[in-house]
């Protein structure tokens, strides 16, 4: 199960990259280390795989906005609980954009924050994830 966590995270990061990319673009993503925020359980883990730690990355945002917003924002309630579905997350900063993933019980285990659609390149953005 850490496996599966750590590729999400990859894949996190990956999605700024992988954008930035196909546009002929440059991505430098920031590792800004873990926070402590509220509990998360990994979908489908039977409660065996659970913490409070996140991963936090950033790319153009500092990484004190980016820490900040990932434990304000790490006890979300979720409108829907299907692991692996994105859905929209209130309360980040004026101007970006907000998606998350839910755990186990539908609060949030990872999530990501752009200026403008998530649809759209952004070289102002910043996501987290659960860390075991």
């Amino acid at each position: 199960m850490k496996a599966c966590l750590a590729l999400f995270l990859v894949a996190v990061a990956g999605c700024f990259a992988a954008s930035a990319m196909a546009a002929g673009q440059r991505v430098d993503i920031t590792s800004c280390g873990n926070v402590t925020g509220a509990k998360w359980v990994f979908p489908g883990a039977g409660g065996k795989l659970s913490g409070n730690k996140y991963a936090v990355t950033a790319n153009g945002v500092s990484c004190t906005i980016a820490k900040k917003y990932a434990v304000l924002l790490s006890s979300a309630k979720l409108p829907g609980k299907i692991p692996g579905h994105s859905y929209p997350l209130a309360g980040g900063p004026k101007g970006y954009t907000c998606y998350a993933n839910p755990d186990a019980n539908g609060k949030l285990l990872a999530a990501s924050c752009q200026i403008g659609p998530l649809t759209a390149v952004s070289h102002h953005a910043f996501s987290w994830g659960g860390r075991p």
